[in-house]
């Protein structure tokens, strides 16, 4: 991505052109469908108010996703004059705007699939809490680092081991307090 400005150059009136070729890539190249129209919501949720100055503008955005969707009333000519082909970036843009923006409807598996973009598989590998969640389960699974709490799945070979593990561990740290508090 030579001769790209970023999004706080003027030129690109808060546009970020690097971020929407890499989610045109992505998409293009690896099928990267939802991942990329999450990432384009942020960008459209960005709140650029053409009112303000771009400095107040630019100030509010969030520094973790900087930039905002495609703009087809924003020129970037200026902005992509050092750029070797700027009308096919610019083309790409348009395309990565009409694949992911908000107001498109998601194709079907079918037209992801003719894409090429149909998923190879999931990489989920469980539910974040499975079966009948309770309050005292969640956090017992957020303070043992998801050892503990989960409801569910069936005990495991290496979960039972585990299990042993963790409970020598508490044995062996209740030894130790008892033997400090004497």
């Amino acid at each position: 991505m030579l001769n790209l400005p970023t999004c706080y150059d003027e030129r690109t009136n808060g546009v970020a052109i690097g971020h929407l070729l890499w989610l045109h890539n992505i998409v293009q190249a690896y099928g990267m469908y939802e991942f990329g129209k999450d990432r384009y919501k942020m960008l459209e949720a960005t709140g650029w108010n053409k009112k303000k100055s771009f400095e107040d503008n630019i100030a509010k955005m969030a520094s973790f996703n900087a930039g905002r969707s495609h703009q087809s009333d924003v020129d970037l000519s200026g902005a992509l004059s050092s750029h070797f082909d700027a009308e096919l970036l610019k083309k790409k843009l348009a395309e990565c705007h009409e694949l992911l923006n908000s107001k498109t409807d998601e194709p079907t598996d079918e037209e992801k699939k003719e894409q090429g973009w149909d998923q190879a598989y999931n990489l989920t590998v469980w539910e974040e809490f499975p079966g009948q969640p309770t309050v005292s389960g969640v956090l017992l699974q957020n303070m043992t680092g998801g050892r503990m709490g989960i409801t569910g799945t069936g005990p495991t070979r290496a979960s039972m081991v585990e299990a042993k593990n963790m409970r020598m561990s508490f044995s062996a740290s209740n030894a130790d307090i008892q033997g400090f508090a004497c």
